[in-house]
């Protein structure tokens, strides 16, 4: 079973231009890697670019939420809190806590149930 993001309220801009390089799945935090190119994000402190709306191969256009909204995933990684800044996971590519002093904070969790979050996008 794949992953999942829902639009909830207040979306962002749905950027549909461009090129993935690499395969990447529903709810990976994206970077720009180039001329209307992005990947994966796989540090927390380079600036993100937004989320991963539905799975895409590399060469594909993707579409990613960027500029705010609130969204719902099961994609992310480890116990997320309300209210908690969330960051890129490096090796998932999805949201987690933990953010430390220079993270890139990319979401703010407003809940958790039922191994689904709810957040508010910041990037």
């Amino acid at each position: 079973m794949g992953h999942y993001l829902d639009v909830k309220h207040d979306t962002g801009i749905a950027y549909g231009d461009g090129f993935a390089q690499g395969d990447a799945v529903c709810g990976s935090v994206m970077k720009l890697v180039g001329d209307d190119l992005f990947a994966v994000a796989d540090d927390p402190v380079e600036p993100a670019f937004g989320i991963l709306f539905r799975d895409v191969k590399s060469g594909d256009m993707p579409t990613i939420y960027t500029g705010g909204g609130v969204y719902e995933t099961d994609n992310f990684t480890g116990t997320i809190q309300a209210g908690e800044r969330l960051k890129v996971h490096a090796t998932n590519h999805n949201l987690t806590n933990g953010a430390q002093s220079g993270d890139v904070i990319v979401a703010q969790a407003i809940s958790m149930s039922g191994g689904v979050l709810k957040f508010k996008l910041l990037v």
